[in-house]
């Protein structure tokens, strides 16, 4: 397993890498103090997973990210976004950019260490998965967050996006920040494919 860790602050970086040197010692971790660096480094070899704060001088998260994904030899790296609580819009664009994931400043390496093991577990079973498949809730619930499969139901029920903000007591915009995360995650391309796998899987 080959991470890239990214960010500005040599200090959180230089933390990051001894708790993982302690807690997942067979990991290969990397450090890279701007997206410019990083972007070379990924290009020299390649990594498993990119970890990347969103907020840096010259080349940011969000322009690094956009590299990645243009890259055909990048383009199936993991990333994993850092985001200050003030940045929520960042990291909203971020994910509908193709992040995988998020943190939110300040974190513990083990929550770090947790989202990355998350993610390759998922990612292990998405090639698994096609817009055609019946997945069981059991395949679902190893994939989706808790949050992610209510809002699933809610579309197999039929529900619109303000219909589901007022059920479950979140914002609108949130609705579709899921929304698009379960479309990237579940390989499929509107709310109409949404709604029939949640049948298949008998979630409804």
């Amino acid at each position: 397993m080959r991470i890239l860790i990214v960010d500005d602050e040599p200090i959180l970086l230089l933390a990051l890498q001894r708790s993982f040197r302690l807690e997942q010692p067979e990991w290969e971790v990397m450090l890279s103090r701007s997206g410019l660096e990083a972007l070379e480094q990924l290009r020299l070899q390649p990594f498993d997973v990119l970890v990347t704060d969103i907020r840096m001088p010259g080349m940011d998260g969000m322009a690094l990210l956009a590299e990645v994904r243009a890259d055909p030899l990048l383009t199936d790296t993991t990333v994993i976004f850092m985001t200050g609580l003030d940045d929520r819009e960042s990291m909203r664009a971020g994910m509908i950019a193709g992040a995988d994931d998020y943190l939110t400043k300040p974190f513990t390496p083990s929550e770090l260490l947790a989202a990355i093991g998350g993610r390759l577990r998922r990612k292990e079973m998405v090639p698994l998965l096609s817009h055609e498949a019946r997945l069981s809730r059991e395949q679902l619930a190893g994939l989706l967050t808790e949050r992610e499969t209510e809002v699933l139901i809610h579309i197999g029920r039929g529900l619109v996006t303000k219909e589901i903000a007022g059920a479950l007591g979140i914002s609108p915009r949130t609705v579709d920040v899921h929304r698009t995360n379960l479309m990237r995650k579940l390989d499929l391309h509107n709310a109409t494919a949404l709604a029939r796998l949640a049948i298949k899987a008998h979630l409804v």
